[in-house]
C-alpha cells in the first residue's frame, strides 16, 4: 500500500510508513513525487565512484549499508529503495530512513539539511543548531511547553528563495528526547516510541504544522554552547566568516554530501544565510534545574521580533 506524504515542501509516495510526517491529500501528479519502495538493493554500484565505510556513491546514486537495519540506495532527487535485513525492526528501518537517507536526498532537490531544531515565530521561524549533545532537541521541547510550535526536530530543511532569501520547510512532527530529559519535562504521555530499539530515546510527538507545504523564513540562527564554568547564560552575535564556519559545521552529513558533490551548494546556502539572517552564539549552563534560566534569556532576546 502507498500513502501520500509532506516532507521539506516534498510530496513523497511510499510504501514504508513514515511516522511524524503529514499525509497528503491533494492530487500528485507524475513526476511530481518522490517515491520510497522496497526493492532488493545491490551490494555494488555500477560505477563506483567512491566508496568509503558504510557504502558508496556515484554522480546520481547512493548506497548506504546500516548493519542489522537495512540497505538504502537513493537515485538522485526521485527515488529511494528499501532492502529491509531480515531480523530488522521496522521502526529503525525508518528511523533511518527520515534521517539520513532523506537528508542526503534532499541535496539532489537543492534543499540543504542542517542539524537543527526550529519553532515558528512572528513572520517566519528561528532555529537552533549545536553539536551532539548541546541540548537542542531538549530546548525545544521547553519552549513547545511554553506554547511554540515546533517544526523541525534535529533535521532542518533550508532552501534559497526566488529574492535569495533563506527558507525553512517543516519536518517531521516528533521531538527526539532521550529518557532524562522526557521524565524531566513531563514528555512520557500518549504517543512516546522509542527511536532506536536499545537506546532509552524516545519520540516525542508534538502539534503537527498547520501549512506544512509552505516554508518559514528564516529570521535567526542560535548556535547552542555550553557556558564556560557554568556561568550565566549570555547571547552575543557572529558576524562575517565565523558565521558561515558555524553553519557549515552544522550541515548535516556534510562528508557524504561533499562526496556527492554537493558542498558548493551548502556552502552557498550558508554564505546567504550568514548575510541576510542574525546568527547568534547561546552560551548556557546544561542542566534542567537551571533550563528555564536560559528559556526566558532566549524569550527575552526575541522579543524585538514581534
Amino acid at each position: 500500500m502507498v500513502t501520500i506524504y509532506r516532507l521539506a515542501g516534498l510530496r513523497i509516495a511510499s510504501e514504508l510508513p513514515l511516522p511524524g510526517v503529514a499525509p497528503c491529500h491533494s492530487q500528485i501528479s507524475t513526476g511530481d513525487e518522490i517515491v520510497i519502495r522496497r526493492a532488493r538493493v545491490p551490494d555494488s554500484l555500477s560505477p563506483v565512484g567512491m566508496a568509503f565505510s558504510d557504502g558508496q556513491c556515484n554522480e546520481n546514486e547512493l548506497l548506504l549499508n546500516i548493519p542489522e537495519v537495512a540497505r538504502y540506495l537513493v537515485r538522485g532527487g526521485n527515488e529511494i529503495l528499501v532492502d529491509q535485513g531480515d531480523d530488522s525492526c521496522l521502526g529503525d528501518v525508518c528511523a533511518y530512513l527520515l534521517g539520513s537517507i532523506f537528508g542526503l536526498l534532499c541535496y539532489h532537490r537543492g534543499i540543504t539539511p542542517l542539524h537543527a531544531c526550529a519553532i515558528a515565530v512572528v513572520d517566519g521561524c528561528v532555529a537552533f543548531m549545536g553539536e551532539s549533545g548541546a541540548g537542542k532537541s531538549t530546548l525545544v521541547a521547553a519552549l513547545a511547553a511554553r506554547g511554540y510550535q515546533v517544526i523541525a526536530d534535529d533535521v532542518c530543511f533550508l532552501q534559497l528563495g526566488e529574492k535569495q532569501e533563506v527558507r525553512a520547510w517543516p519536518g517531521v512532527n516528533r521531538i527526539r528526547l532521550w529518557e532524562d530529559a522526557m521524565t524531566a519535562l513531563g514528555c512520557n504521555g500518549p504517543g512516546v516510541e522509542r527511536v532506536w530499539q536499545g537506546w532509552n530515546k524516545y519520540f516525542i510527538p508534538v502539534h503537527p504544522e498547520r501549512n506544512p507545504m509552505e516554508p518559514h523564513r528564516l529570521r535567526r540562527i542560535y548556535q547552542l554552547h555550553a557556558a564556560p564554568n557554568r556561568g550565566a547564560p549570555d547571547i552575543n552575535r557572529l558576524h562575517g566568516a565565523v558565521s558561515i564556519e558555524a553553519l557549515m559545521q552544522n550541515v548535516y552529513r556534510l562528508g557524504l554530501a561533499e562526496r556527492m558533490g554537493h558542498k558548493p551548494a551548502a556552502f552557498a546556502l550558508c554564505a546567504a544565510a550568514a548575510r541576510g539572517v542574525p546568527v547568534f552564539r547561546f552560551s548556557r549552563r546544561l542542566g534542567f534545574d537551571v533550563l528555564d534560566e536560559g528559556v526566558e534569556l532566549l524569550e527575552h532576546h526575541l522579543c524585538d521580533l514581534n
